[in-house]
């Protein structure tokens, strides 16, 4: 069953990670090279440009998926290591 849980955690993250380069390519696009790599290397830099200057159409989605899939990878990572740990 911890496996399984893994797996999710890895899926979540995976989702995360597309959401956060699709944030990214958006930053290149319209900020340059330098805001860009700014949301490349800073993490938090990159939720503050996703919620004040990212703008697509599904922007609310992308959001979601980028937070939603760290926190929720981390609470399923973390409720793994408890279910793995030996009694």
């Amino acid at each position: 069953m911890g496996a399984v849980i893994v797996l999710l955690a890895l899926v979540l993250y995976l989702a995360s990670v597309v959401c956060w380069i699709m944030i990214i390519i958006h930053a290149f696009k319209t900020g340059g090279a330098l805001h860009g790599i700014l949301c490349l290397c800073i993490g938090p830099y990159a939720i503050y440009w996703g919620f004040a200057k990212f703008e697509h159409p599904k922007k609310n989605l992308i959001l979601g998926g980028f937070l939603g899939g760290i926190v929720g990878g981390f609470v399923l990572q973390v409720l793994a290591i408890f279910m793995m740990a030996p009694q």
